[in-house]
């Protein structure tokens, strides 16, 4: 009985490797390459799983892009609502801090891209590449799983900028999470010729993220 045990966790171990080198892999590609671009093989032979490992593990192509975007963002979403969720008992009927607001959004997407581990930059381009290349099966996903949350925090900002509409909210995160993935991005290339290296450590690049956030926020539109 012993022996069958052991056997069977060496087993559900060596699965479970399989399963997190598929989900590595296919990250990776479709980063590289965009999420219509890569086929079920070059996951499996970049993996060294055999072909029907997808099958076996997520069923359809369609379901391992899901799991690959929700090991990732399921994370950053819990902790953006555990913030807010804080902000907002502290604040109880009264205003919100915007600055508060704003880095509660921004501080899980910022530690996962610059904390070092190569896994966040990955998932950085393939988030931006997504935004370039729509897929089906990310937008149900994101209709389901993100959109609740961003309209969390459109409430959230307008109580803490009432005088503006909620088209004003939506244009100015939309700007803003533009603004964040492609400043990420160019955190591991060169800087241009004459410019000194980026040596931002992830709290002073948050902090000028959030101070340019609600300058954002707080600025006027010019009067047509």
């Amino acid at each position: 009985m012993a022996r069958k045990t052991k056997a069977g966790n060496g087993q559900a171990e060596r699965s479970s490797a399989t399963r997190e080198r598929l989900l590595d892999v296919a990250e990776q590609l479709f980063a590289r390459r965009g999420l219509d671009a890569v086929s079920v093989r070059d996951i499996t032979q970049g993996a060294g799983a055999s072909l029907g490992a997808i099958t076996y593990h997520f069923g359809t192509m369609r379901k391992l892009i899901v799991v690959v975007f929700d090991r990732r963002m399921a994370p950053l979403m819990r902790q953006r609502l555990e913030s807010l969720d804080a902000i907002e008992k502290v604040a109880g009927g009264g205003a919100l801090p915007l600055e508060g607001v704003l880095e509660a959004m921004f501080r899980p997407a910022v530690m996962e891209a610059m904390t070092g581990e190569r896994a966040g930059v990955v998932f950085g381009k393939l988030m931006a590449r997504s935004m370039m290349d729509p897929n089906p099966s990310l937008e149900k996903y994101i209709h389901g799983h993100v959109e609740p949350v961003i309209r969390r925090f459109d409430a959230a900002l307008m109580r803490a900028m009432p005088e503006l509409t909620p088209e004003d909210v939506f244009w100015r995160m939309h700007l803003l999470v533009g603004g964040l993935h492609q400043s990420l991005l160019l955190m591991d290339r060169k800087p241009p010729v004459g410019l000194p290296p980026l040596r931002l450590d992830p709290e002073s690049y948050l902090r000028r993220f959030v101070a340019f956030a609600a300058a954002v926020f707080r600025a006027q539109l010019p009067k047509v």
